[in-house]
């Protein structure tokens, strides 16, 4: 009976590996992975757990501006930002730090399961007060055209 106690507390304890939060330990770079982790495998371990990774990482001003996670959930599924989730592979480059440092944009470039490559301009912030203070969070996602030349970013 004890061996099955520990079994159940055991299983019930294991990282879904999507339930990181902002942590002042994070890069913008590592915030960044973690989140386009999560996306690369949206419904694993459950439906959507890679956008719950997301939404865990977006800032006080982009929750204000998105909303309750049904309609953040709604607005990544739109044609602009599809290529994100489940992506077969990414590549993102140097992270552009603002004059102040506390605002920084990494851009990336993906490649959707269907093959579409496409460009983001990630923008992230240091927090300065609230729950996740001098932790980096997702401020804003933008699609950037990449027309004929991947380098445009």
């Amino acid at each position: 009976m004890r061996w099955l106690l520990c079994l159940l507390l055991g299983v019930s304890s294991v990282s879904s590996g999507y339930d990181k939060t902002p942590s002042p330990n994070f890069s913008p770079t590592d915030v960044v992975e973690i989140i386009l982790g999560g996306m690369a495998n949206n419904d694993s371990p459950t439906p959507d757990a890679g956008l719950q990774q997301a939404f865990q990482f977006a800032s006080p001003s982009n929750k204000r501006a998105t909303g309750p996670f049904w309609h953040f959930k709604a607005i990544v599924k739109q044609p602009e930002y599809a290529p994100l989730i489940n992506h077969s592979s990414r590549t993102l480059g140097e992270p552009r730090f603002r004059s102040n440092n506390n605002t920084v944009a990494v851009p990336l470039v993906v490649v959707g399961t269907n093959g579409e490559v496409a460009g983001y301009l990630w923008s992230l912030s240091r927090q300065i007060g609230g729950d996740h203070i001098d932790s980096w969070m997702t401020d804003s996602v933008v699609r950037i055209p990449l027309g004929s030349k991947l380098n445009a970013l």
